[in-house]
């Protein structure tokens, strides 16, 4: 439907374009102003941008999936140890050693003790009593003079004693290098060195359940479309209201100059015949200056109005989309406005000021309520989305994760990463009644846009009603009009027969002719005034268009 008005659109303008030079009907006329006006284009675009949001929301019920990539430099690095930590377990072999040590040190003062308490000894003294050590004693009496000597058992343990120590101590630094190694290895491998980190990550998020939130905003979308669809209507009517007023007026003004131009040669030719009556002595100078004056009244009549028309075309060619000193004739105002075309004209617009039904009509047809309609419906969807906020929120997640350093195989300076999936649930619990006052206050604008619906619907009634009206008054003005023009045409007519036999006054001529030119000029504001109550009418009841 719309590549079929466009197609007509463009045949009308191309069209418009071929006589533009010449000859511009009403039709032209606003095919070029649908065409050309910056304000309907907008409109256009606006409906648009309508459609493409609709297109936007609709993709909520897809997944969607995301990529995210950081970098950070840091000035320290996240420790898991403390510095005590750290230097306890890196000295971990030197402490061991050193408690080992001690207690070699120990135990060795403490055998130097025991030889040196060794003949005092109850032990030792018990040992003596045995038979068995007696006869080992009475074979070797060098050993009892040893035994008796603590000094030279000390000094006969020395050298051994000394070897051994060595020997462990040996044992113990290569323990303690060892020990230190393998704790130093420890605290480098709980080190982060987080100074540098990088990541990303890619995320797939799928709703499963919004409290119908998804659902509501598509239908508010798609009724907002349906709305620019109406106001772009709207905004048509309405420029095809200006371009007929337009038009019509250049109509109107220009039968006026034509009537202007009428009076001011019949007043010019009246003025001729008082100068030769005053010459013959059959009227006074008074006469003719009275004469006189009417033709410079005529005159700056004739100025006024092609000012008026100079006008009134520039402001038919800017909604028209034309320069302002383009040159073109309306295709109404090449013809003079006669009584048989007024009167023709009263009856072919008299079935729209009869019309049954008018106002079921309009409440059917008018954008205006189909609009405001839409804009109610939108309110309760709006009433559904602040009900939403009371429902849980479902949603599936799964993506990703990829860094360096990972903490995957401890800490390693590579790029590591893992899948992972699940589900959110988010449920409201508490909002101190916020979600309630939202509801409330989507509710009472719900209530607002249906309450100016019915009143829209009432003023549209009443519109239409005084449209009728009035197209019933334009009728019945024109048609006093004609009959007006058909008694001020023999008023004159008699006038001049009156004048031209001496028995009626110029005075009587004068006011015969501006009577003349009254009706006439009556005549043809009826005449418009007819076309435009029509096309009030059809605006009125929303069957306007091109």
């Amino acid at each position: 439907m719309n590549r079929l008005r466009s197609l007509v659109l463009a045949v009308a303008l191309l069209c418009a374009t071929v006589v533009s030079a010449q000859v511009l009907s009403l039709d032209s006329c606003r095919a070029l102003a649908l065409r050309n006006n910056k304000e309907l284009k907008m409109s256009a675009l606006k409906q648009e941008a309508a459609y493409w949001q609709h297109k936007s929301v609709r993709t909520n019920y897809l997944p969607k999936i995301s990529a995210v990539g950081t970098y950070q430099r840091t000035s320290k690095e996240m420790s898991l140890l403390n510095k005590e930590q750290k230097q306890a377990i890196s000295n971990m072999g030197t402490t061991l050693s050193g408690a080992v040590g001690q207690g070699m040190q120990q135990g060795m003062a403490a055998f130097h003790q025991q030889l040196a308490n060794l003949p005092s000894s109850p032990e030792f003294q018990a040992l003596l009593q045995n038979p068995e050590f007696q006869a080992v004693m009475a074979e070797n009496p060098h050993l009892v003079s040893l035994l008796a000597n603590p000094t030279l058992l000390q000094q006969m343990a020395a050298p051994f004693l000394s070897q051994a120590s060595t020997a462990f101590n040996g044992m113990l630094t290569s323990m303690a290098q060892m020990v230190n190694g393998a704790g130093q290895s420890i605290v480098d491998a709980f080190r982060t060195d987080t100074r540098n980190m990088t990541g990303a990550a890619v995320l797939l998020t799928q709703p499963l359940y919004m409290g119908g939130k998804i659902r509501a905003y598509d239908r508010i979308t798609r009724l907002a479309q349906d709305a620019a669809e109406h106001q772009h209507t709207m905004e048509e009517q309405d420029l095809l209201v200006s371009v007929d007023e337009a038009y019509w007026r250049i109509v109107a003004l220009q039968s006026k100059k034509n009537l202007a131009q009428s009076f001011c040669e019949t007043v010019k030719k009246l003025d001729g015949d008082v100068d030769k009556l005053i010459a013959e002595g059959m009227a006074t100078k008074a006469d003719g200056l009275s004469v006189k004056v009417k033709v410079n009244e005529a005159e700056v009549a004739m100025i006024q109005v092609d000012n008026g028309l100079a006008l009134s075309r520039m402001a038919l060619a800017q909604l028209c989309g034309l320069p302002l000193d383009a040159s073109f004739t309306l295709e109404d105002e090449q013809g003079e406005l006669t009584a048989e075309g007024a009167a023709n004209m009263a009856v072919s617009l008299q079935p729209n000021a009869d019309k049954p039904y008018a106002v079921e009509t309009a409440l059917t047809h008018r954008a205006e309520l189909k609009a405001l309609d839409i804009a109610a419906q939108v309110k309760r969807e709006e009433v559904k989305v602040a009900r939403s906020e009371y429902m849980p929120n479902l949603a599936l997640t799964a993506g990703y994760l990829v860094s360096n350093p990972s903490v995957f195989n401890g800490f390693e300076k590579k790029f590591n990463g893992m899948w992972s999936a699940g589900v959110v649930l988010k449920v409201p619990i508490l909002t101190w009644g916020d979600r309630i006052y939202k509801v409330r206050q989507a509710k009472a604008e719900a209530a607002m846009a249906e309450t100016r619906l019915d009143e829209v619907r009432e003023k549209i009634s009443l519109q239409v009603n005084q449209n009728q009206q009035k197209m019933q008054e334009a009728q019945q003005r024109l048609s006093t009009a004609l009959r007006s023009q058909e008694q001020a045409n023999e008023n004159l007519r008699i006038a001049q027969l009156g004048l031209r036999e001496g028995v009626i006054p110029v005075s009587n001529v004068l006011q015969a002719q501006t009577a003349w030119l009254a009706a006439h000029s009556t005549l043809v504001d009826a005449a418009i005034d007819v076309r435009l109550a029509d096309l009030y009418l059809l605006r009125a009841l929303g069957t306007l268009s091109y």
